[in-house]
């Protein structure tokens, strides 16, 4: 939510050479790239960006965090793409799980978020106000809101498809897999049990101000909404679930978005 803030702060200071690492972004890498050519700087930076954190990681104290997963395989795209060798020579330094994808439009069409919280978070929305602290992936994860999610990865994944993006997708369903089934997810197998038993995840959520709204919902769903009415693919789930969270918060979501029109 900061990113056009900081990007406009940081342009003139990037080098040659430098890779930018933004896990995930929704196409920051763009709106970092746009920052540093508006700041006549002109030098070879690589902006990447990933489908989700490297790091499942809740604050527990001032000065304690508790992580209760890794990242195991990390979908990862610059821009821009002629950077890519580059870039992935140092990433991997930083951290292994990378995988290289095409460009960092592949990458801000894989970032997780917006596919898993939008829905939890909107279909939950009465145990949230009523609730002093409630799960959203434990309790708040029923199959009709699964269902929603599938149908919502489907556009996200058909939108992928338009734009010539090929397999693999990193289908949101690997996620919930137990740990002897399925591909293996970003989180490695098995993920979703673990983030569960942590208990970390039984939170007070504000639908008005929490990252999962103002974020995920608000950046993350006007971006597919936007991508997919550019490539001619309909999402209708996206868009709904966007116009109710712009009831919600009485704002609308995709004029404040993150869109190809802004």
């Amino acid at each position: 939510t900061t990113h056009e803030d900081l990007a406009q702060q940081a342009a003139k200071f990037f080098k040659a050479g430098q890779v930018v690492f933004l896990p995930p972004a929704t196409f920051g890498s763009f709106i970092f790239a746009k920052a540093m050519r508006d700041a006549d700087n002109h030098a070879e930076v690589a902006f990447a960006e990933t489908g989700t954190l490297p790091y499942l990681v809740r604050k527990h104290g001032v000065n304690q965090i508790v992580i209760s997963g890794y990242a195991t395989r990390l979908p990862t795209g610059v821009f821009p793409s002629a950077l890519s060798e580059h870039a992935f020579q140092q990433l991997k330094q930083a951290y292994p799980s990378v995988e290289p994808i095409e460009d960092s439009l592949s990458g801000a069409l894989m970032n997780a978020g917006p596919i898993i919280h939008p829905p939890l978070i909107l279909m939950n929305a009465g145990p949230l106000e009523h609730f002093e602290a409630w799960d959203i992936h434990n309790e708040g994860t029923q199959p009709s809101i699964r269902r929603v999610t599938n149908q919502l990865d489907v556009e996200r994944m058909r939108v992928r498809e338009a734009l010539g993006y090929t397999a693999p997708h990193f289908p949101l369903a690997d996620h919930y897999n137990k740990a002897d089934e399925g591909d293996e997810w970003m989180y490695g197998r098995g993920a979703h049990g673990k983030l569960t038993d942590s208990g970390d995840w039984r939170e007070d959520i504000d639908l008005q101000s929490h990252r999962y709204m103002l974020e995920d919902t608000r950046l993350g769903l006007s971006f597919l909404v936007s991508v997919g009415r550019w490539a001619g693919v309909a999402t209708p789930v996206a868009e709904g679930l966007l116009n109710i969270a712009s009831a919600i918060t009485g704002k609308d979501l995709y004029l404040e978005g993150r869109t190809f029109e802004n």
